[in-house]
């Protein structure tokens, strides 16, 4: 079973924690804002990359992790 991250839940974390700011959120998770908005708007590029970005953002803020993701 493959685990990927939910780009709804995360696209509700980035309303919540950067008021729907990409720029904002991109730099905390250190990803290319234009990276992020593909992924969150289509689905499309949610790699190893964005999910080690998601991994130490949730660290680094207490959030747990595991809500993030979905299964296949």
């Amino acid at each position: 079973m493959k685990r990927r991250i939910n780009n709804k839940k995360m696209f509700e974390l980035m309303k919540k924690r950067c008021h729907g700011n990409y720029n904002l959120f991109g730099r905390e998770l250190g990803v290319d804002p234009a990276h992020l908005y593909r992924f969150l708007n289509t689905g499309v590029g949610g790699g190893k990359k964005m999910l080690l970005a998601l991994m130490k953002y949730c660290e680094s803020h207490n959030l747990n992790f595991s809500y993030y993701l979905e299964s296949d």
